[in-house]
Formats: C-alpha cells, sequence, structure tokens
C-alpha cells in the first residue's frame, strides 16, 4: 500500500472509530506528543483530545471523510487535508448535520504513522 494510500485509510478508520465511540484507533494513530487544535479554538493534547472522543454521547447515523487531499515532504513527513461530514443525534434529542475541515500532519516513527499534529474548523451545522 502507498503512503498515500495508508494515510487516507488510516483517516477514514479515524472519523470510523469516532462515529463508534470507538477510542482504541485514535490511541494507535496519535502520537504522544500530538498537538491539535479543535473546531472550538481549544488546544488539544493526545489526552484531552481522547477524553473528549470518551465523552461524546451523539448516535451517528454516519460520519465519512470527503476530498482528501494527500501531500508528502518527504519520506517521512506527510499532510492530510479533507473534510468529515457527520449526521446523526446529538446527546440531547437533535438531530444534527455538521461538517469540519481538517489539516492533520503525520510521522512515520519506527516505521509507523502516526498523527503528530491536527487542525480542525466547523464549517456547518
Amino acid at each position: 500500500m502507498s503512503v498515500e494510500a495508508a494515510l487516507k485509510d488510516n483517516e477514514n478508520r479515524w472519523e470510523s472509530a469516532y462515529a463508534a465511540h470507538d477510542s482504541s484507533v485514535a490511541q494507535s494513530l496519535v502520537a504522544a506528543d500530538f498537538v491539535g487544535v479543535y473546531w472550538d479554538g481549544k488546544i488539544q493534547s493526545k489526552s484531552s483530545m481522547m477524553g473528549e472522543m470518551k465523552k461524546d454521547k451523539d448516535t451517528y447515523k454516519s460520519a465519512e471523510n470527503e476530498k482528501l487531499a494527500f501531500h508528502s515532504y518527504g519520506p517521512s513527513v506527510a499532510v492530510v487535508v479533507g473534510t468529515a461530514r457527520e449526521k446523526g443525534t446529538g446527546k440531547d434529542g437533535k438531530a444534527f448535520d455538521r461538517t469540519f475541515r481538517f489539516t492533520d500532519t503525520w510521522v512515520e516513527r519506527n516505521g509507523q504513522w502516526q498523527c503528530v499534529a491536527s487542525q480542525v474548523m466547523k464549517v456547518k451545522g
């Protein structure tokens, strides 16, 4: 599998796992020294991002990535930019249809690709 295909697969598994409330996927894909900027402007470490995933009580009908663009910056650094679309019902019982744009930076360490940085922006919903 090419690096591009592997990272796009990682992105799709991560989004699907979020909707399934399965934090084990993110646990394996996100670096210990991860830093992220969440859609509401909060800075997140790996542990705070994992905590947000575990607190999520939404019920998802679908959660899919769209328009994933891969950019390589050498043999062990790459960036994936894409859109995540999520539909479902919030813990308040109200339906949601939201879209996020994201930029994820991936680094290969010891033969494994890990997300080291992420920025997410809510564009709809």
